[in-house]
């Protein structure tokens, strides 16, 4: 029976973080700007710059929120206020406008001493945006019971940090395949609307299952 709960923390967790990586965010640009400009490995070394930002605020999430799970009120007050910030990013998405991705990247050479450039793009990208410390604490808040084992909340933050890192490589890969880039250009606005319904639809789920 426990399981089953942290099974459906887990599964809760997984499709709030994968349809909020879905819509394109600062990071999302600055990854398909370096790649569509200077190639795939300037695309990689973006990634990880940004993946290792996303770690720090992920670890900061969880040694957060552990520290204050066994407090009842304010464990409870976080699951609400997380639950209406997940609401507020939904709203932002159904409201968002069709944006062109690609039509301002003309293609460049790069150089591989470059890579610590692009790195540092990518990590100064996701690490100086206040969004990510809010999301990740928020994540932590709707996923996580106060009864629930370290080790579980360890096993939320590796996934969180390896579900980036795969997600942001196969944006570089997407980048570099012509008809993608065309469908990713078509659809994204409606995948925007898709995930912002979504995470209202979670949200709503967790603010009832919590009163």
């Amino acid at each position: 029976m426990e399981y089953q709960i942290y099974l459906y923390d887990f599964i809760t967790l997984a499709l709030a973080h994968f349809v909020a990586l879905l819509s394109p965010g600062a990071d999302f640009f600055i990854i398909i700007g370096n790649t569509s400009k200077y190639g795939k490995k300037a695309g990689f070394a973006t990634v990880f710059g940004i993946s290792i930002a996303n770690l720090v605020y992920i670890l900061l999430a969880l040694f957060g929120i552990t520290l204050i799970k066994d407090n009842e009120l304010i464990f409870t007050s976080i699951k609400f206020i997380g639950s209406f910030y997940l609401i507020y990013i939904g709203i932002l998405l159904l409201k968002a406008p069709k944006r062109e991705l690609f039509h301002k990247y003309e293609i460049k050479k790069g150089k591989k001493r470059d890579f610590v450039k692009y790195f540092l793009q990518g990590f100064l990208s996701a690490i100086l945006n206040p969004k990510n410390s809010i999301f990740y604490f928020t994540m932590f808040s709707i996923s996580i019971q106060a009864h629930t084992a370290f080790a579980i909340q360890s096993f939320y933050a590796i996934w969180m940090f390896f579900a980036v890192l795969a997600w942001d490589i196969f944006i570089v890969y997407l980048v570099n395949q012509k008809n993608t880039k065309l469908y990713m250009e078509k659809y994204s606005n409606l995948i925007e609307k898709i995930s912002g319904l979504i995470l209202f639809l979670i949200a709503a789920l967790i603010i009832i299952n919590s009163l």
